[in-house]
């Protein structure tokens, strides 16, 4: 049954309900009139007598900033390939209105307003990761703090669709062009990692994550125990061991060894820099260095004839479906010439 307690200060007079009741936490709210902290007493009383033990204290105290902060600052992220850009959504939430919306509050009509202002500045694809993040933040809330919420609102709200994914693939003269004009940027490993990048298929970050110690040469393969959909502790799972062509062992040969013991001791912003000033030096148009991996793809099913299966296990793809949608372009022209 609820107590009221009446509370005197110097200046005013509060009246605090108090609710116990067996295998639940104590429910505690403060009410400046007494009428009030009855009202809300007998409000409380019924809904426990229906079986409903939530309390929403908690969250009426909170706001969607304040789930950030403590979200980041837990290092409820640090597990997470992609936590820096966790980091970085953080950071452009709180500088939106949105991260002062009390988290009780909180509606679909804020996430589209949201969503609104946004995407005057980004793409789709980048609010749907931001909006990912939002309902990240509160299903943490929710189930892994236990903080009580009628529901969560994001899945009230659809997200914006996407235009098609890139499929740009290299022809044979503009390799020979950007091959080129990589030897000539100075640094040693553009050239490598383009090449390398094209040969394995792999990603950037898994590219310059790649350690000396995961390359065997005798079994002509490279061990990667952490790629895009892994994190970084023993999720086995996401381990893949990629194989390597004649090329790439030539490539690896080449490379001098960096007491990091990583294969490609530069950083991604080095790399993207002199990627730019190698595209220019070529002229190639709209190529981004993500594109090698779909340059590398289309080329094994192409140039080298490996099965489906067979280019899964380079990849890393788990669904033949998303490896044949996404990522490959077969130049038709070429396939008219086999058949």
């Amino acid at each position: 049954m609820a107590h009221i307690k009446r509370r005197q200060w110097k200046t005013k007079v509060t009246y605090q309900v108090i609710i116990k009741r067996q295998g639940i936490k104590t429910i505690v709210k403060t009410f400046e009139l007494k009428s009030e902290a009855k009202k809300w007493a007998r409000k409380m009383e019924v809904k426990l007598d229906k079986g409903d033990y939530s309390d929403y204290t908690e969250a009426g105290k909170l706001t969607l900033g304040d789930v950030a902060k403590r979200y980041i600052d837990g290092g409820y992220h640090s597990k997470k390939k992609g936590a820096r850009y966790e980091e970085y959504r953080y950071g452009q939430l709180l500088e939106d209105p949105i991260s002062g919306v009390n988290l009780l509050r909180l509606s679909s009509k804020h996430l589209a307003e949201y969503r609104s202002r946004r995407l005057l500045e980004v793409e789709p694809a980048t609010w749907n990761k931001d909006f990912n993040f939002i309902s990240v933040l509160i299903n943490t809330a929710i189930f892994e703090w236990g903080i009580y919420l009628p529901n969560n609102p994001c899945k009230m709200i659809k997200r914006s669709k996407e235009p098609a994914p890139r499929l740009r693939v290299l022809e044979d003269d503009e390799y020979a062009r950007l091959l080129q004009a990589c030897k000539q940027v100075d640094i040693i490993y553009l050239e490598k990692a383009f090449v390398f990048s094209i040969e394995t298929t792999m990603r950037q970050g898994e590219l310059l994550n790649a350690m000396w110690e995961h390359v065997n040469f005798e079994k002509r393969t490279l061990f990667i125990p952490d790629t895009k959909t892994g994190y970084l502790s023993k999720d086995l799972t996401s381990n893949r061991t990629i194989p390597l062509g004649s090329l790439a062992i030539k490539t690896l040969r080449s490379l001098p060894r960096h007491i990091s013991g990583r294969i490609f001791p530069i950083t991604r912003d080095q790399l993207n820099q002199k990627w730019k000033l190698a595209k220019k030096k070529a002229n190639i148009k709209d190529y981004h260095f993500h594109d090698n991996r779909c340059t590398g793809i289309s080329w094994a099913f192409e140039k080298k004839n490996l099965e489906v299966s067979e280019v899964m296990t380079l990849s890393g793809h788990k669904s033949p479906t998303i490896l044949l949608k996404r990522y490959t372009k077969l130049n038709p022209t070429k396939i008219a010439m086999k058949i």
